[in-house]
């Protein structure tokens, strides 16, 4: 059942500020420092694919190990980078699928890339923010979630530049209802040194979806291991998708392959896993789950990844927990097709940063600045 809590009282905090224009929309300006302060820190939450996660990582070494030269893993023997490879998609789709169980979680997104058409070129940037606490016993269900996309436009292009920008926020509070900022005269800002990309910043303003939709804020349903590549099918193409990197990674051949090492800390010895990926991008050019994600996501009909000159093109770097939850992962891909109407290509990369400590998916300072909208709203 609910726990529905009171109201949360406004306290002052140097995190966020709100100001209010007459005869306007109410105008919301928030900061970004300490976005994610835990990103070094192990979970304490349990991961439903754990135990499917360390029978992944036993199966690659008992085949790794017995490939050993001058005390090294042969990394380039055919039976090691097989092994490699069907683990390494198997923890990637379990990382993945673990987001669906979870109490909490935030993580920060930031991708960089250049699009060239006939038009002119675009170097864009896109930066995300997503902290999600779902309904438990104990707990509401919130969300505070940010979108902001920013470009740099040559040429012709230069014209069409508010079809590559847009910022948006979506918050959820003990109600369930959405509320939804809206961002314009987006800019860069300073450099993170957490991140080290410069933080893209923009004025909010109270959007016209207020309190109108409910979204509830709980946990995915379970998924059977053998059932995930038929769930990627299934939603491909949709909003709603658990997979990421667009890419059905568990169909036949997709990784053509991978390099898993022990990711060590001198404290602490083993924490994790850092895996290196490669897509065979003729695959997944060929696989309709795959073209059905990537077009979504860009907004194209028609594009497919870019193949080198032996069939790869794109690459996935992470980094997981022991118990299998992504620590970070990274994406760098090349598409052709049409893009807003043009037809071109995009060069990009985008890495993914992940906390899941009480004290990064602390949700009070998006409440507190939720309940002052709300009152300059007369709410």
């Amino acid at each position: 059942m609910k726990n529905v809590k009171k109201t949360v009282p406004v306290i002052a905090s140097a995190f966020i500020s709100l100001c209010f224009l007459v005869g306007c929309a109410e105008s919301v300006v928030v900061t970004t420092d300490e976005l994610i302060r835990d990103l070094d820190v192990s979970p304490t939450q349990s991961a439903t694919y754990e135990q499917y996660s360390k029978k992944a990582i036993e199966d690659y070494f008992a085949v790794a190990d017995g490939h050993v030269v001058g005390g090294e893993t042969d990394y380039e023997n055919e039976e090691v980078i097989a092994a490699a490879s069907e683990a390494a998609a198997k923890l990637f789709a379990y990382a993945c699928y673990n987001e669906r169980t979870l109490d909490q979680y935030v993580f920060f997104a930031a991708q960089e890339g250049t699009t060239d058409i006939s038009a002119g070129s675009a170097h864009a940037m896109k930066q995300e923010y997503y902290l999600r606490i779902n309904e438990t016993e104990k707990s509401c269900g919130y969300r505070y979630h940010y979108t902001i996309k920013y470009a740099d436009c040559t040429g012709a292009l230069s014209m069409f530049r508010d079809l590559f920008q847009s910022a948006r926020t979506r918050i959820t509070d003990e109600t369930d209802l959405l509320y939804r900022l809206e961002g314009s005269n987006i800019r860069k800002g300073e450099k993170s040194d957490v991140f080290e990309v410069e933080m893209l910043e923009c004025d909010w303003a109270t959007g016209k979806d207020w309190g109108v939709h409910e979204i509830e804020m709980i946990k995915g349903d379970y998924i059977e291991p053998d059932k995930i590549e038929e769930d990627i099918v299934a939603f491909a193409g949709e909003d709603d998708i658990t997979i990421r990197a667009n890419i059905n990674i568990l169909a036949e051949n997709m990784v053509k392959h991978a390099v898993i090492l022990p990711d060590a800390s001198e404290e602490n010895g083993v924490e994790g896993y850092l895996i290196f990926m490669t897509v065979d991008t003729d695959v997944a050019n060929n696989d309709e789950a795959s073209l059905k994600m990537l077009r979504r996501a860009n907004g194209s009909n028609d594009c497919e990844w870019v193949s080198g000159d032996d069939g790869s093109g794109l690459s996935i770097v992470f980094r997981i927990w022991e118990n299998g939850l992504f620590r970070m992962y990274s994406v760098a891909e090349k598409w052709q097709g049409k893009i807003n109407g043009f037809a071109g290509t995009a060069d990009s990369s985008t890495q993914y940063y992940y906390s899941y400590s009480d004290r990064d998916c602390d949700m009070t300072k998006y409440l507190e600045m939720l309940e002052e909208a709300k009152t300059s709203k007369g709410e």
